[in-house]
């Protein structure tokens, strides 16, 4: 059997698309693409490839490693809709992946010329609405237009992976005429109730690369794993996301983010940062430390001969900004009600960051699902 992880992200994917990374802005990820090569092999991958938003610049990085093809995650839409939408591509050129750019605000179009050029692709998480954006109409009109989508995504929750997996189990003949009538939009392809399903990691930390993936039978190149995948001769394989997986990663970049950036331009306040956002991770007031903590900081600054470092302009109104969102009493209430009765430093760690989005994705992705199933 042959394996690739077929959705992974490296530090060349654009802006995350999670609420508090755009806040700060916080890149998707710092993974490095050779690090993340290294990796994919020694987990057990016969491919490597990686799937960042709209761009083709870490797959550059690794292009004259082996076993690897070019690859990208392309964000569409829907003509005069704001719904976001991912498609995940997979081996294509430098050429290819220019006219991705010039047709891709279209998903009509997008498709038309990714089943014109036979680029192997499939939807990215179906039910994970990218935006708050994804209805009912937009999945029905996806299952119409795409015959593959990803059936494991290693990083949202595993019960969103099954719902989907679910749902599309249960087309029939009848439900795609019901669908194509509504829309007045043709299947583009042979047999659209039968759908085939990929896996990847969806990895943004390096941390879960591999956890889920694409295997198909034995195969000596990429070009022939990916001929297997295009012929739906494949399978997900792995495990769904966990919040643990969601919060690991978030904390991975949060962390690299402060490494990479504070300490170069912020000096002796990024230990002030890296102990509010260490708070806020574990589910603590990020805003409030002990006179122990502050002596401490107060010390390293002296010793370090950077104390009035501390007082310029940037660095306070950086810290200001930080510290005046976290001060605002109706965040430290929300704070509060969301840790209360959590006492795992993990849970901590994804209910603080992460349960009012995983609610809100999880009631949206719901809905739609819900529409689908009544209108079946």
């Amino acid at each position: 059997m042959s394996k690739c992880d077929l959705h992974v992200h490296s530090r060349y994917s654009a802006r995350s698309e999670e609420w508090l990374f755009r806040r700060f802005d916080f890149p998707d990820s710092y993974s490095d693409p050779k690090e993340l090569h290294r990796q994919f092999l020694e987990r057990g991958m016969d491919y490597v490839t990686i799937t960042d938003h709209d761009t083709i610049g870490g797959c550059l990085q690794i292009a004259d490693l082996p076993a690897t093809f070019i690859s990208e995650q392309v964000t569409t839409y829907f003509p005069h809709d704001p719904c976001k939408l991912h498609i995940l591509i997979w081996g294509i050129s430098q050429e290819q992946h220019h006219e991705v750019e010039r047709v891709r605000d279209n998903i009509f179009e997008l498709q038309r010329y990714l089943q014109m050029a036979q680029i192997a692709h499939a939807v990215a998480h179906p039910l994970y609405s990218v935006n708050g954006q994804l209805e009912a109409s937009h999945l029905e009109r996806l299952i119409l237009l795409f015959k593959h989508f990803e059936g494991i995504n290693g990083l949202r929750d595993a019960l969103l992976s099954d719902l989907a997996q679910t749902l599309f189990n249960q087309l029939t003949p009848g439900k795609i005429d019901l669908f194509a009538n509504r829309h007045n939009l043709a299947p583009t392809h042979a047999e659209p109730w039968k759908k085939i399903f990929v896996g990847g990691s969806d990895d943004h930390g390096g941390q879960f690369a591999a956890s889920a993936y694409t295997q198909t039978p034995a195969t000596d190149s990429a070009k022939q794993f990916l001929e297997h995948v295009r012929n739906g001769n494949c399978s997900a394989e792995g495990q769904g996301g966990t919040p643990l997986a969601l919060s690991h990663g978030f904390y991975n970049t949060v962390a690299c983010f402060i490494e990479d950036r504070f300490h170069e331009k912020l000096g002796p306040s990024a230990g002030l940062l890296e102990k509010m956002f260490s708070r806020f991770m574990e589910g603590r007031d990020p805003t409030e430390f002990t006179l122990a903590e502050k002596g401490s900081l107060f010390g390293q600054a002296v010793l370090s001969g950077k104390i009035f470092e501390l007082l310029k302009p940037a660095n306070v109104s950086l810290w200001k900004e930080l510290s005046g969102y976290f001060s605002r009493p109706e965040v430290k209430a929300k704070l509060a009600e969301q840790l209360d009765g959590v006492g795992e430093p993990e849970r901590r760690t994804f209910k603080n960051s992460f349960s009012k989005s995983a609610a809100a994705t999880w009631s949206r992705a719901c809905r739609p699902s819900a529409r689908l199933r009544r209108s079946w």
